[in-house]
């Protein structure tokens, strides 16, 4: 820990993978840098645990390259830490299951429309045509601006026409648009759970963006969970001259003037910086962490019209069962009917609903000992059931359990090990509104341009995380650190910075 005292260059405000992406990046352009976290290491959602000798991630199951251009593999090069997170290819997309009747999607664009084309032929070509739409919309929401004046809208759609087509669309939107049946409909939304809402509220642009990245190259796991990834991203700040403070809450952002001055710590210790980067809760960190009074009344109101995403329901298990006889993929969503808004209905209701099973074991043997399989199982729920979590938590895992054995026939007698977390957990382990597990819902008016922005209007503060651009899942996470510490230093393209700091 080379930084010492309290005056550095920036103080980054959380150690989620958004806060470890700008922290990072910053320590590796130069600048003294104090991460301060309030549980007692990094990672947040990618923060796993131990539980005797079986290792659980308890969010992120698995990541993406990203699509076409390998972000994942130069982001942790240029930072220089790829020798440090082996990342582990998929053998398939995932697999999803509906009242019985399993799917399991290969990797690649063209593999998965000619497996779905086999599956529903009379909707080939509009699967083949809805698929290259997301990839299209992708590229194009991925590339560098146009070079033209952001008044000349003519030339901006011409630049970018899936895109503005599209960008106020829902996926339900454009499934129906190019798909008939409506079997094929829902196989092609059945990623939704990954999003936290159901396709006929889900921003496409939010949620093809995660499926093209997992489809192509294929998603990957990282070897040892994806505590890994944290441990590396902190260790490039200390490695550079920066400092990881853990059990570190930060109780205030401080101002001198119009501007941030620093961040003081729940133990009374003052952090006096020019630039405050908060990866927290984005109302927290306004009307907390900095105080309404200080917030200009337009970002405020702003603030207050957006909506926090889903929480969850999350069910941690090590068994015996040989799961890999079963054809699970190492990712399977479960539904108990093909409408999604009908298990929306359920979810909301406090049922199960919005479902699926990780079994990383599959690929990485490093987390259990020989013979046992870690099986985690995953339902969207809200946070507010009618009911106090501490009463519910056992009958929601025995339903949970239940469930699982109906996709795993002999899984109950098989357990050894047997947890779950409720969206009381997720509030409290990382003060998200409402347990929120995906920060804003991904409704087409919270995606990409309308959430919100890295730097604020407080002048030296910036925001890092799911509550701010791109948006939701950990590759995104890490773009929108990435982008925080770019806009720190007047950088336009976050990935010329990350090229200017390799």
């Amino acid at each position: 820990m080379a930084a010492n005292g309290s005056s550095y260059d920036v103080v980054v405000v959380g150690a989620g993978l958004g806060g470890l992406s700008a922290a990072a990046a910053l320590a590796r352009a130069g600048k003294r840098v104090l991460l301060a976290e309030r549980q007692d290491g990094p990672g947040g959602n990618a923060r796993a645990f131990q539980r005797g000798p079986y290792t659980f991630d308890p969010a992120i199951h698995v990541t993406a390259h990203g699509f076409e251009i390998e972000f994942l593999d130069g982001y942790l090069g240029a930072l220089g830490v790829a020798s440090e997170v082996e990342l582990i290819a998929m053998e398939s997309l995932y697999s999803v299951d509906v009242e019985g009747t399993r799917f399991t999607l290969p990797t690649g664009v063209e593999a998965v429309i000619e497996y779905l084309a086999e599956q529903f032929p009379g909707d080939r070509d509009g699967i083949a045509s809805y698929i290259q739409a997301c990839a299209q919309a992708t590229r194009e929401s991925q590339a560098p601006p146009p070079r033209v004046a952001i008044q000349d809208l003519d030339a901006l759609m011409a630049a970018l026409p899936t895109l503005f087509k599209y960008r106020s669309s829902t996926l339900q939107d454009a499934i129906e648009e190019h798909v008939s049946d409506p079997q094929a409909r829902a196989i092609l939304g059945a990623q939704w759970p990954y999003m936290g809402l159901p396709p006929s509220k889900l921003s496409f642009m939010a949620g093809t963006g995660v499926w093209m990245a997992l489809m192509d190259p294929g998603p990957v796991g990282v070897r040892g969970s994806f505590q890994k990834l944290a441990d590396a991203l902190a260790g490039v700040v200390e490695e550079n001259g920066g400092e990881c403070l853990y059990g570190a809450g930060v109780s205030a952002i401080l101002l001198d003037g119009e501007r941030v001055g620093g961040a003081r710590l729940e133990n009374g210790r003052e952090l006096r910086a020019p630039i405050v980067i908060s990866n927290a809760d984005a109302r927290l960190t306004f009307e907390e962490l900095l105080g309404v009074e200080h917030v200009p009344e337009r970002f405020l109101r702003r603030l207050r019209r957006m909506r926090p995403s889903i929480s969850a329901f999350l069910l941690y298990s090590a068994c015996t069962l040989p799961v890999h006889e079963h054809g699970l993929a190492a990712e399977t969503f479960v539904y108990d009917h093909w409408d999604h808004d009908a298990t929306w209905a359920d979810l909301e209701g406090g049922g199960l609903g919005g479902m699926w099973i990780s079994v990383p074991t599959l690929h990485d043997d490093s987390i259990a000992p020989a013979g046992e399989q870690i099986v985690s199982f995953t339902s969207l729920i809200p946070y507010d059931v009618g009911q106090p979590w501490p009463e519910l938590k056992q009958r929601m895992t025995e339903e949970m359990v239940a469930r699982l054995e109906r996709v795993l026939p002999g899984y109950r007698d098989s357990v050894v090990f047997l947890d779950s977390a409720t969206p009381e957990t997720f509030r409290e382990y990382t003060l998200a509104q409402d347990g929120a597990v995906y920060g804003w819902a991904n409704t087409p008016n919270q995606t990409l341009p309308k959430r919100l922005p890295q730097q604020t209007p407080i002048e030296g503060l910036y925001l890092a995380g799911h509550w701010t651009n791109p948006g939701t899942g950990s590759v995104r996470c890490l773009l929108s650190g990435l982008g925080a510490a770019a806009a720190v230093q007047d950088h336009r393209d976050p990935i010329e910075f990350l090229q200017a700091i390799a």
